[in-house]
């Protein structure tokens, strides 16, 4: 009973935890994905908050009786837990990058895959590879450390402390320069390799002119992209190791950036 009771005179506290929790698990890779049951999503938020509210219990004193207050300090709370989980959302974008250019090189550029998550047109490659990080960072317990990490956000930042800065915007644009520059590296291997076989094949249409470069072109540069990519994936887990490291260090830039500077 006195457990009920606890959380009867806390649900006010609870909901403003549960506000940066959804938030947070909104835009995720893999809990903000639309295949994940919005019940699956409400119930995990909810259950999380009820674990940390013994930290924030002492750490912040809301006055419930002004209700504009109140809902600023939600809203604000919501945008908080999105954007620590764009934070690291934006890393796992990269990997679309890196797909689309490679299917750019290989010929894949018209075809494309629809991504329930959000809802448009991905890249074949980049599917593939953006599958195959999720399997391995769920293989890993990648999701363990954010949930960890959002916990720690509150040891950081208690509920309506944080706040939007020039600080904030600056490490959004670094992570940003980060996604296009791990995309990059990523695609680099197979844009390479099929670049070298364009270059083959000009040098063959200048030497046997009966031959259709373009009827051959298009299958070869397929083919050898595949075969780039088979013999490159082993080293991608070293990638992937980058990326993770890079997410988690991600989180903790964005989260100091929004600590109060008096």
């Amino acid at each position: 009973m006195d457990v009920i009771e606890r959380v009867i005179d806390n649900i006010h506290l609870i909901f403003i935890v549960f506000c940066r929790i959804s938030g947070f698990f909104s835009i995720l890779p893999i809990f903000g994905r639309r295949t994940y049951p919005a019940m699956g999503k409400i119930v995990l938020a909810f259950f999380t908050s009820l674990i940390l509210l013994p930290m924030v219990n002492d750490a912040v004193n809301i006055r419930v009786d002004n209700l504009w207050l109140y809902t600023a300090l939600v809203f604000h709370e919501i945008a908080i837990g999105f954007v620590l989980g764009f934070a690291v959302y934006i890393m796992f974008v990269s990997i679309y990058i890196a797909g689309q250019m490679i299917d750019m090189q290989m010929g894949f550029g018209i075809v494309n895959v629809l991504d329930p998550q959000t809802n448009i047109q991905v890249p074949i490659m980049g599917n593939f590879y953006y599958i195959l990080t999720l399997l391995i960072f769920l293989t890993i317990n990648g999701h363990h450390i954010l949930l960890l990490q959002i916990i720690e956000s509150y040891r950081v930042i208690s509920p309506g402390e944080g706040i939007f800065n020039e600080a904030l915007l600056w490490s959004v644009v670094k992570i940003f320069g980060q996604m296009f520059l791990i995309g990059f590296k990523i695609a680099m291997p197979v844009v390479g390799a099929v670049y070298l076989t364009d270059v083959a094949l000009g040098i063959t249409a200048r030497t046997v002119p009966q031959m259709n470069v373009f009827i051959v072109g298009l299958p070869l540069k397929i083919l050898m992209g595949i075969i780039v990519i088979m013999f490159v994936l082993p080293m991608y887990l070293i990638v992937l190791d980058g990326i993770f490291s890079g997410t988690y260090k991600n989180f903790l830039m964005v989260l100091k950036a929004m600590l109060p500077r008096w």
